[in-house]
């Protein structure tokens, strides 16, 4: 007999688990909602839900890179007393997330030489100039966000979207 709620898990999520979680059942089932994880995190991107949010998510990590970037320091995988953050599944999939380019607000676009997204990512080949628009690669982006926080264009022109 399988597992029917595992794919309803992934397809209801619109929110990004921090690096080294892996599917979202098995995140659920092992983490302990210690909140150890937010702890460490040097950058303060890991933050917990709220009751608000659900018995099932509440006290549960989760990252937005679109409000404040992940390093991938991994500290959380090492503060995780359960494994629901392990580095397997990081090695598996090391990207929490991908970068979108917003086309109407990129610079870019609108024949602005810009190249800040690019300059800021610190990972290579991940975004690249195409006739002075970014374009990411899918292969090589990890969702970071470090990029979003680098943009100047009014409003934005990035956006990670989580990948699951």
């Amino acid at each position: 007999m399988g597992n029917f709620l595992a794919p309803q898990l992934e397809i209801d999520r619109d929110f990004i688990r921090p690096p080294g979680a892996g599917s979202e059942l098995e995140f659920l089932t092992s983490c302990t909602r210690c909140g150890k994880c937010q702890e460490v995190c040097p950058e303060q991107t890991i933050c917990l839900f709220s009751l608000t949010s659900g018995a099932k998510l509440v006290n549960t990590p989760y990252v937005d890179p679109n409000e404040s970037p992940c390093t991938f320091c991994l500290r959380c995988i090492e503060a995780c007393p359960t494994e629901a953050l392990n580095l397997a599944d990081y090695k598996k999939r090391p990207a929490i997330g991908m970068v979108k380019v917003q086309r109407d607000s990129c610079l870019g676009n609108q024949q602005v030489m810009c190249d800040y997204c690019v300059r800021s990512c610190p990972v290579g080949g991940a975004l690249t100039l195409v006739n002075g628009i970014p374009v990411v690669s899918e292969k090589h982006c990890t969702g970071c966000g470090i990029c979003v926080a680098s943009c100047i264009a009014d409003g934005g022109a990035l956006k990670v979207i989580g990948v699951f």
